[in-house]
């Protein structure tokens, strides 16, 4: 039994760390919210304690994960639910921890900022190996990067304020601006037709985002809450 919940916990803790934590899932019931709610809350105040020993900024990715799937472990061998559903479960137990891995960390990214720099330096780690950036590419995306960062996180807590849509327009035009700055690199490197190929500029959305978690995590959190859903 432990070696069930211990694995299925492994696979959830490890989904959520692969940047896919925006992601929701269609069924979602109120049991499901109630519980991802729960396991988020703990964990988060399980991470202020290990800030306060050890600031979370400074861990390395591997030290990361590893508190990552110790806390998760922690939270739920001690959460008789949560044994329930991944005993229930069975075979599907894997699946069972990938949907609540993205409601936790859905969950955290909103109400938990102490979290953001790992989850997104994680997700980040895990996007860069999607999609991946050679060192040429990333001569032309860090510099838009830390403009990006530059121009937002100063104004991360004034944009949470604004409505959806207004907060929507500004980071779309606060996007647009520093590509804009960077266009001719940008259409030296990837072509004239660039800003036309929205595949293309999704792929470079992705990379940004992955350039900018480790300096501006709370800035591309804002951006999570237009992510497509799933």
């Amino acid at each position: 039994m432990k070696t069930t919940i211990l694995r299925a916990v492994l696979l959830l803790s490890l989904y959520i760390t692969a940047g896919r934590v925006a992601a929701q899932t269609a069924a979602d019931t109120a049991q499901d919210r109630r519980l991802a709610q729960r396991v988020a809350t703990q964990i988060c105040e399980d991470l202020k304690l290990e800030d306060q020993k050890k600031s979370l900024q400074t861990l390395s990715s591997d030290q990361a994960k590893q508190l990552f799937v110790r806390l998760f472990t922690k939270v739920a061998l001690g959460d008789e639910e949560i044994i329930a559903q991944i005993t229930a479960a069975g075979p599907n137990s894997r699946a069972y921890g990938e949907q609540l891995g993205r409601k936790v960390g859905a969950v955290m990214l909103r109400d938990c900022p102490v979290s953001h720099p790992l989850l997104l330096r994680l997700g980040g780690e895990q996007l860069s190996k999607q999609q991946p950036i050679s060192p040429e590419e990333a001569k032309v995306l860090k510099p838009v990067a830390t403009a990006m960062c530059r121009d937002l996180q100063p104004r991360v807590a004034e944009l949470k304020k604004l409505p959806t849509e207004k907060r929507r327009e500004a980071l779309t035009q606060a996007f647009q601006k520093n590509l804009k700055a960077s266009a001719q690199e940008l259409t030296k490197y990837y072509g004239a037709d660039v800003f036309l190929d929205a595949e293309r500029m999704k792929s470079i959305g992705m990379k940004l985002s992955a350039l900018m978690a480790p300096d501006c995590p709370e800035a591309v959190v804002l951006f999570t809450e237009f992510a497509p859903k799933k």
